[in-house]
């Protein structure tokens, strides 16, 4: 630091220099890095900014790379699988679905690599305990500069409450609807009773 000049940062390299018939010399080469220094501390910040949103949805969010391969998974994937990043990097996304939606994974996978639409679809993820879960996923091209694809983005909600909650659903309608059946059965039989009653 300068009096009156802001910090700076110097990369020093220490050259030896032989002259005959003298002592050795050194020669200090000084390179103001304050500016790359200064880029790579904002760029480390957006980074953790940006893992920090990822790890904080609720939704399972993974990437990978054009060939299917798992390069990130966030800890919504690992809470909903119980599989860690360290289990799954590297390995192929349609190796996480139950056996029989890989064929249609792959499929999907292979078809966005020429495509620039998100495309949706259901299926059904394994976990560490050989149990399922049906997840609803949102799939987007990553693009790089040059607007080529270079993977995918994946964003996956696990389905199974509001299954559960649709199923109730439908089992209450059902319910009311054989209310309603058995109130106009009653109303039927009610009138010739009443009818013979009378008589």
């Amino acid at each position: 630091r300068a009096p009156g000049i802001p910090l700076r940062i110097y990369y020093y390299s220490l050259q030896p220099i032989k002259v005959p018939g003298s002592r050795p010399l050194v020669m200090i080469l000084l390179e103001d890095i304050t500016e790359q220094v200064r880029l790579s501390e904002e760029v480390r910040r957006v980074e953790r900014h940006l893992a920090s949103v990822v790890n904080s949805a609720s939704d399972m969010v993974l990437s990978t790379d054009i060939e299917g391969r798992i390069l990130t998974w966030n800890l919504a994937a690992e809470h909903l699988t119980g599989f860690s990043i360290a289990e799954v990097k590297n390995t192929y996304f349609p190796e996480r679905c139950v056996e029989a939606h890989r064929t249609d994974v792959n499929a999907m996978l292979r078809d966005m690599r020429t495509e620039d639409s998100a495309r949706t679809a259901e299926w059904l993820l394994s976990k560490t305990n050989g149990a399922s879960i049906l997840v609803s996923w949102v799939l987007s091209p990553m693009k790089d500069d040059h607007s080529k694809t270079i993977g995918i983005v994946a964003v996956g909600r696990d389905l199974t409450e509001q299954k559960k909650m649709e199923q109730q659903l439908r089992q209450s309608q059902k319910l009311a609807a054989l209310g309603v059946m058995a109130g106009g059965i009653a109303h039927e039989i009610r009138n010739p009773l009443a009818v013979c009653s009378s008589a």
